[in-house]
């Protein structure tokens, strides 16, 4: 009790002479503002209206309603069941995302879980979730950037969702790849492929997974992690993102 009270008045002080500041416009946050101010939040580019409802890309329709977007009427048998994105890859998301990847701003991840994870109730698809898995980063990669991404947003998501996340020697990235941002389409494919393995089978048999990553470009990661977990006895697999 008396260690935490002390604690309350470390941060309080701490506040006064150094308040908490916006990361995107630097204005000073409110008590109820957390790493961004809510001008700022407001302006992210979430994605409210009509999407499709498999890949979650915003369809602009003339009656307001979600209809499969072109590239899944012409590609029906993906891995991924569903897809769910929070915000369009643009403006200040854009800008967030690359300060949590690149600039190491790692306390954005509780950003980030809580606006996937109120995007996923929105939908209503956590109800048939039983496994969170963040897309593997391979130990290189993890070394130089300091931590997973993915897995970063996994833990701030599973206690608003209630949902587990699999260990991290369950499920793992065994080839260092070219990063798939440098690649045209057509080789993102070839670049991915196996690329991951699943080290422990129990985890995933029999379960109704959802992916989680940052971004979504092509889709070629998360089908070829959709195509090893389904090898390995998944039910479904779907994906929850940040952006696309």
């Amino acid at each position: 009790m008396i260690p935490g009270f002390f604690t309350g008045i470390w941060h309080a002080a701490i506040d006064l002479f150094y308040p908490p500041r916006c990361v995107l416009c630097e204005k000073t946050l409110t008590g109820e503002e957390k790493h961004i101010c809510g001008e700022c939040y407001h302006s992210l580019p979430l994605i409210k209206g009509p999407r499709c409802p498999k890949c979650s890309r915003p369809i602009r329709t003339r009656n307001g309603e979600d209809q499969l977007c072109g590239i899944c009427r012409i590609q029906p048998n993906r891995k991924i069941k569903i897809t769910v994105a929070a915000s369009e890859y643009q403006g200040l998301m854009k800008r967030l995302i690359h300060l949590y990847k690149y600039e190491r701003q790692q306390f954005l991840a509780d950003l980030f879980a809580r606006i996937i994870a109120e995007q996923t109730a929105k939908t209503g698809i956590a109800e048939n979730i039983d496994l969170l898995v963040p897309i593997p980063l391979h130990w290189t990669r993890k070394r130089w950037r300091g931590f997973n991404q993915a897995r970063e947003i996994c833990r701030g998501i599973s206690p608003l969702i209630n949902i587990p996340v699999i260990p991290e020697s369950a499920f793992r990235r065994v080839r260092k790849t070219t990063p798939q941002v440098q690649l045209n389409v057509a080789s993102r494919t070839s670049n991915i492929h196996n690329a991951f393995s699943v080290r422990k089978a129990k985890y995933i048999k029999d379960k109704n997974i959802a992916l989680v990553d940052d971004v979504y470009t092509t889709g070629a990661t998360s089908e070829e992690c959709a195509r090893m977990l389904l090898h390995a006895g998944a039910k479904s697999v779907s994906l929850l993102i940040i952006a696309r």
